[in-house]
């Protein structure tokens, strides 16, 4: 910051870099922790961790490898830090993990294009609340309110419509497997 308590150049690019990559690594922190709310703690120590370490950034270089690094490391230190996650700990088992990503990354890819079709065939309204609640991250409550139903009605509702989605997801996959 200058004297007028402004941020650089610098720190405004490396703030707006990161606002564009926050939801990427949390993706990212969620394979290793995937309890949304401990994520969000890793996540809350690697951005304080990258903003100390912004002046090592070469901005020649792209942003999310290297805040994945750190919080790889993050993950790590979490690990070890809280009981139920100790065992996690082991030196490889991150290694094993991402073994076995790649090892699913193609049925991981056919069944997010699955799911891309499958939501496309969705009613507005369920498309719109799915969004609201897993994007948008907005309370049940909120949605509930806004549609005039109860908390049960919304809860149901989210329940059928991913029941819908993993069986469109299935037979979209069955079909595609299916000898022609």
């Amino acid at each position: 910051m200058d004297a007028d308590g402004n941020r650089s150049a610098d720190e405004q690019a490396f703030l707006r870099q990161f606002m564009t990559e926050e939801r990427p690594l949390l993706r990212f922190i969620l394979r290793y922790v995937p309890s949304v709310a401990d994520a969000r703690d890793v996540l809350q120590e690697t951005l304080v961790t990258l903003w100390e370490k912004r002046a090592e950034f070469d901005a020649t270089r792209e942003f999310l490898p290297w805040a994945c690094g750190i919080a790889r490391n993050k993950v790590r230190e979490f690990w070890r830090k809280h009981p139920r996650w100790q065992a996690f700990a082991q030196d490889d088992l991150m290694t094993l993990l991402d073994a076995r990503r790649e090892e699913l990354a193609p049925e991981l890819s056919l069944r997010m294009e699955k799911l891309r079709d499958c939501l496309a065939k969705l009613p507005p309204e369920q498309r719109t609340n799915l969004d609201r609640y897993y994007a948008g991250e907005e309370p049940v409550e909120t949605i509930a309110l806004r549609e005039g139903r109860t908390v049960e009605a919304v809860y149901k509702m989210l329940q059928r419509t991913r029941r819908a989605l993993l069986d469109c997801i299935e037979r979209g996959i069955r079909a595609e497997r299916a000898p022609a």
